[in-house]
């Protein structure tokens, strides 16, 4: 008498997911797309009866911050992009993430790529 052994099929391992498939499942995980786009349509559309959006108003605040001293226009940037991304991880509401997106283009208003050659060389304009 033989005993004939009978295994069940493996199933085929799934694929390991892309690059970009992470980063988007990281994404979505976090933020509703639907709430991440609003908050930056909220951020970048101008403000009636101003015709300045928030984000545009706070970018040029932080690029006049940086005009009187470089490290003052990167720390106030820097410091409420902090806090605003620190109240965005604690509470997930829309005006944390419209905040964070605001203060994100307050970096971007207050950085002056040559400052990176003035840290690199010491040379000024």
């Amino acid at each position: 008498m033989t005993v004939e052994l009978v295994f069940p099929e493996q199933p085929e391992p799934q694929p390991e997911p892309g690059r970009w498939e992470r980063l988007w499942g990281a994404v979505t995980g976090f933020v509703n797309p639907w709430k991440g786009l609003a908050a930056l349509a909220a951020a970048v559309i101008p403000v009636p009866w101003t015709g300045y959006s928030a984000a545009s108003t706070w970018a040029f605040t932080m690029g006049e911050a940086r005009a009187m001293h470089p490290a003052l226009g990167y720390s106030i940037a820097i410091g409420a992009f902090a806090l605003a991304a620190r109240r965005l991880t604690v509470r997930r509401s829309l005006l944390a993430l419209w905040a964070t997106a605001v203060t994100f283009f307050g970096i971007i208003g207050a950085a002056d790529w040559f400052d990176v050659v003035v840290i690199i060389t010491g040379v000024h304009r």
